[in-house]
């Protein structure tokens, strides 16, 4: 049974109300003075809202027994972490610019006085980058932690509480850009949503990071087929993933797979991981800038930076989206979803793309992969999510398979079924 409930958020001495939802058995919430004061205007919140969904229920994915980092952590504020990219990289192309032209101005003489003195205190100037590079070294060893969903190492910069503070800002710039199109929580649209996302949830209490969380949905009144989950747990659903999906199955599937990269944190790994090599790319683009007429430097530092997209950022990427789909395809099972959907899923992504209704994802020059491997990559995970899902005492699957059904079906049949669903306009209509 749902329950209703008033917030109240104070902002600029002004009360605004915000609808929340919750489930009976939900412990007591520790919102009040701890509750995020979101800068919104009154009218944002008097059709439309975003619910909290926060419960206690047991769920079987274990989380593996890492040990974390021992040595004194060192963290950057969110703050500064968002602005050391273009700070970075404008001013190692100012200073390569400027250093450009300063030694153009200089007679021969001057050069070579200037070459003498570096030649001369070469062994101070190699001691000072080497003293850099080992704390820059440091700083990452010290940040270094393991997830304890996948095992695997990564580099995190912020605390806990940054993270929030982060989550807090993003949340409220998203609310300030979506407040004509949030539907109210009377919407078909968002009363299916909400059972979805609360059934994921509460078979994952036994996760941490799903249980200290306090989850928001916003459904969002725009065609496209997108959905996102900030780092605070803010769920955003547009109208138009409904539309894609076939049923209750396949909509889980990409609920999960957004919650999955915020229980992996994702989004903060990536601003930390940003951070690094850009520290790391500043020496580079002034050499480049120092070396070369701007055009010329331009045209490097383009080349450079896609280079390295193709050859490290967008490998990583992949990896995470991966990732995601794994863990994402384990957070549906417990919920007892249909797994196999998830198969499905991207077979009609596939389809779109095919029908030249959605671009083809090239692998090599994209952040995710490309809709029949991520077939594949499900396929394999299948045994490991239904073998979860028999474990979380979910009914039988139906003996019907979704997937063999799907890849019966002639393209023009998919065609008409997207049609049906109006997620495709008809060409009758064109």
């Amino acid at each position: 049974m749902l329950t209703l409930r008033w917030v109240l958020l104070i902002n600029r001495k002004q009360i605004v109300r915000q609808s929340a939802v919750k489930l009976t058995v939900l412990r007591t919430s520790a919102l009040g003075n701890n509750c995020y004061q979101f800068h919104l205007s009154r009218s944002l919140y008097n059709e439309s809202s975003s619910s909290l969904a926060k419960i206690s229920q047991r769920g079987l994915l274990r989380i593996n027994n890492s040990v974390l980092n021992t040595t004194p952590r060192r963290h950057i504020s969110p703050a500064v972490a968002l602005l050391i990219r273009p700070l970075t990289r404008i001013g190692a192309l100012l200073f390569g610019r400027f250093f450009r032209k300063w030694w153009a101005k200089k007679t021969s003489e001057e050069k070579k006085l200037y070459i003498d003195w570096v030649s001369k205190q070469r062994q101070k100037i190699y001691g000072a980058l080497g003293f850099l590079m080992t704390s820059l070294f440091m700083f990452y060893i010290m940040n270094i932690e393991v997830d304890p969903l996948t095992g695997r190492s990564r580099f995190i910069i912020m605390t806990s509480n940054q993270q929030k503070v982060l989550g807090r800002l993003t949340f409220e710039n998203y609310l300030e850009n979506f407040k004509d199109f949030i539907v109210p929580t009377t919407h078909p649209a968002y009363k299916r949503l909400l059972r979805v996302v609360n059934r994921i949830l509460e078979a994952n209490q036994d996760l941490p990071q799903v249980k200290e969380r306090e989850w928001t949905l916003s459904v969002i009144d725009k065609d496209d087929p997108n959905a996102y989950v900030l780092p605070g747990g803010n769920i955003f659903v547009h109208i138009g993933a409904l539309k894609l999906t076939e049923n209750d199955d396949q909509l889980a599937i990409i609920i999960a797979h957004e919650v999955a990269h915020v229980l992996l944190q994702h989004p903060i790994e990536q601003i930390s991981r940003n951070l690094l090599q850009d520290i790391l790319m500043a020496v580079p683009i002034a050499v480049v800038w120092a070396l070369f007429p701007d055009l010329l430097a331009l045209l490097l530092q383009a080349l450079g930076i896609n280079m390295f997209d193709i050859l490290v950022t967008y490998p990583y990427s992949r990896k995470l989206e991966n990732e995601a789909d794994n863990i994402g395809l384990q957070l549906a099972a417990k919920a007892c979803y249909d797994v196999r959907h998830a198969v499905v899923l991207w077979g009609i992504m596939r389809t779109l793309a095919e029908l030249n209704i959605k671009p083809e994802v090239v692998p090599w020059l994209n952040t995710h992969p490309n809709h029949e491997d991520r077939e594949k990559n499900l396929t394999k995970q299948l045994p490991l999510a239904i073998a979860t899902r028999q474990q979380s005492g979910c009914p039988i699957l139906n003996p019907a398979d979704p997937i063999k059904y799907f890849n019966s079906l002639s393209l023009k049949e998919r065609e008409i079924k997207m049609e049906r669903r109006g997620f495709v306009q008809s060409k009758i209509l064109l």
